[in-house]
């Protein structure tokens, strides 16, 4: 048994994946301000950190990154930047580990990357299986419906779930995003608020 971590850092690819620029553009015009933040998946640019840090620090974040790179990239950010840390924090974890019991309540939480990385649905950003598997089940507290749930009922009032329309999981077979998201819709318990570029803004109902 091993984490199911990632053994490469994700660069800033625009054209493939752009929703944490989006998502960043979605911060800058509703003047996002004084907002607590979790972003699930943090790439080797920490864009929502570092566009935080040079905004004036105006919210607090939580990453999370299952990459080793990734997440040396953030030691080295801050150590370079200190004041950064007072508003950007960055977790070296597999999510699927994570208990809402140490987890404060959040406004904003970004699920950009739901369902990529968990057992069986392993695509990875260039459309290849990865050489071996890592099964989260063998050892993670989580599924992917129990992670929107946590992060659901984890929500302050008038707290927004956004997610990436354009993820594999959403796109590729066997859809494990859309399917989550759209029965967790059917239940009416994930409602859609907004979209912004790629990204769809919802909210929970318990």
């Amino acid at each position: 048994m091993e984490l199911n971590y990632s053994e490469q850092s994700w660069p800033l690819r625009t054209s493939d994946c752009p929703c944490d620029v989006h998502f960043v553009e979605y911060l800058a015009e509703t003047n996002a301000k004084g907002k607590s933040i979790f972003h699930f998946g943090t790439g080797g640019h920490h864009l929502v950190g570092k566009d935080n840090h040079e905004r004036g620090n105006p919210n607090e974040i939580l990453g999370i990154t299952a990459s080793k790179d990734e997440h040396e990239a953030y030691v080295d950010f801050i150590v370079r930047n200190p004041v950064a840390s007072n508003y950007y924090k960055v977790l070296f974890a597999d999510i699927y580990t994570l208990s809402p019991k140490l987890l404060p309540t959040f406004d904003l939480v970004t699920l950009f990357h739901l369902a990529e990385f968990y057992d069986d649905y392993q695509l990875w950003g260039n459309g290849h299986m990865p050489a071996s598997r890592k099964l989260n089940s063998e050892y993670a507290r989580l599924n992917d419906m129990a992670l929107v749930t946590m992060f659901g009922e984890r929500l302050n009032p008038w707290g927004k779930l956004l997610f990436y329309k354009r993820s594999d999981a959403f796109l590729d077979k066997p859809y494990p995003a859309a399917t989550l998201v759209n029965e967790l819709m059917s239940q009416g318990r994930l409602v859609i608020e907004g979209e912004y570029e790629s990204l769809m803004i919802c909210g929970w109902r318990q």
